[in-house]
């Protein structure tokens, strides 16, 4: 604008724009806005309008206040479930028109950072994966970056050169970027993860033991008895279909031991195969294919007679030996043993005394025992957990261990840690010892895990919240759209 203005050389249009409602209505305004033409010849602006820049943007057909509310829509619901409020709020836009302001919305960038935390967060769970970044120090989300890489990290790290401290997990990947993007920073181990890989641990040792059966009380009132499955003469559909499950879960663990044969990396292998890495792990731990657990109450020999047992108990015979000839004469093929269990279980429950069935505990299971305070146990709980203890020295020697760590934790216990280290080194079992050499390769972080306050505990819980927004996307967000929503949400 050359300054050169001849008022009588300006017209004026009308512009319509939309406002925010009034009253449950539509409002459009319409701005009259006046144009002017230079009278200087050599003006490279021949004509110009009126701005009105605490209104509306040039060119734009909606009001600022307007567009900034729509955008927070889109921030809060994104654009289809933002177009069907916006229209309920009488201000109708396209879903498209939602997602163009949120492409236009300006981030504020992340300065002056101290403390993050880091962590990953799946794409896809085990197969895709990224890192999500937060401010320990305000409890928000400053980063999205769409891959779980080193050299991701390490390049945005670079690019904040006030960082000072980084909580993570234990992963040989965030604690490489930490090192290679931010050499001058203090790297924490996170305390939550140390507990879960201490019920990892456990979880490892209990599967590679044999324990006995755990006498534990029945619940089953007295009298109720199963009903007794016919013979199967020909294989159902659902068996079928049971079976040809578990030719494909065969044909996995073949795949993944040749594959890790060729690799020797969990991670390589999980991301060929499209796999979970737990199941990787699970798959190589396994001396065999996995056969699934079969659910309810396992049939017996005994159940076809079962009914004609328990009206001759009701008539008054309670004659285990003259009940066992009875069943025999009417075909039954099992032992005379198990016929004197069951009388033996009816005559408790008459007596009332309580009815001891014996049942094998899986590692997942025995795993929280392991991991957990005693105090946080019922007394139940309690009570099998002394009989496996009672019955395996190994699983005492595991629960001993696996305590004082846990102790160490949460009471903060530093000048321990080294003398547990030596313990847990000359274990007799393989996990632990593999457990003991991880903790020694990743010192430093875990020692400022047990000295210094920050944890991961505000980044699981964006991560928490990431999921229930990529769901509500459908699947169809784009990196930079989930992006903007996720950050803008967490401001």
């Amino acid at each position: 604008m050359c300054g050169r203005v001849s008022r009588r050389r300006h017209s004026s249009y009308t512009r319509l724009l939309m406002d925010l409602p009034a009253d449950g209505r539509t409002v459009n305004v319409q701005l009259l806005v006046r144009r002017f033409r230079c009278a200087n010849p050599g003006c490279r602006r021949r004509v110009f309008a009126e701005r009105f820049p605490q209104l509306v943007r040039p060119h734009a057909r909606r009001a600022e206040r307007l567009e900034s509310l729509l955008t927070r829509i889109g921030v809060l619901l994104g654009g289809e479930a933002g177009a069907r409020l916006a229209q309920d709020l009488h201000v109708p836009v396209s879903p498209d028109t939602i997602l163009r302001l949120l492409y236009r919305m300006e981030l504020a960038p992340a300065t002056n950072l101290r403390v993050v935390g880091i962590d990953e967060w799946a794409w896809r769970k085990g197969v895709r994966y990224g890192t999500i970044v937060c401010d320990l120090e305000t409890g928000r989300p400053v980063e999205l970056l769409p891959e779980a890489r080193a050299d991701v990290l390490a390049q945005w790290l670079a690019r904040h050169p006030t960082v000072e401290i980084v909580s993570r997990d234990r992963s040989r990947m965030y604690a490489d970027g930490a090192t290679l993007g931010a050499p001058q920073a203090v790297q924490v181990a996170d305390r939550w993860h140390l507990l879960r890989n201490l019920g990892d641990v456990a979880e490892r040792v209990l599967a590679g033991l044999s324990l006995p059966p755990i006498p534990v009380e029945e619940a089953e009132p007295a009298g109720t008895v199963p009903p007794p499955q016919p013979p199967k003469s020909r294989e159902t559909r659902r068996e079928a279909e049971r079976r040809e499950r578990q030719q494909r879960r065969q044909a996995l663990y073949d795949e993944v031991h040749e594959l890790y044969e060729k690799t020797k990396s969990i991670r390589a292998v999980a991301a060929r195969l499209g796999i979970d890495r737990r199941t990787v792990r699970k798959y190589l731990d396994a001396p065999q294919c996995p056969h699934p657990k079969p659910r309810g109450r396992r049939p017996s020999i005994l159940d076809p007679y079962r009914d004609y047992i328990l009206a001759r108990w009701a008539e008054g015979c309670h004659n285990a030996a003259e009940l066992y000839r009875e069943i025999v004469r009417q075909g039954y093929p099992g032992s005379r043993t198990i016929v004197k269990d069951f009388v033996a279980t009816l005559r408790r429950r008459a007596r009332g005394e309580p009815v001891v069935r014996h049942v094998r505990l899986g590692p997942k299971r025995l795993r929280r025992w392991f991991s957990c305070p005693p105090d946080e146990l019922g007394a139940r709980e309690r009570r099998c957990l002394e009989l496996v203890l009672e019955a395996s020295p190994a699983a005492r020697e595991t629960y001993t261990l696996l305590q004082d760590f846990r102790g160490i934790l949460t009471e903060r216990k530093a000048e321990t840690l080294r003398s547990w280290l030596e313990r847990a080194g000359g274990s007799s079992l393989a996990p632990l010892r593999g457990f003991a050499r991880s903790l020694e390769q990743d010192m430093d972080a875990v020692m400022n895990a047990l000295t210094l306050p920050w944890s991961n505990g505000p980044v699981e819980g964006h991560i928490n919240k990431l999921k229930l927004l990529k769901r509500q996307m459908y699947g169809r967000a784009g990196i930079e759209l989930l992006r903007r929503r996720f950050l803008a949400m967490g401001r």
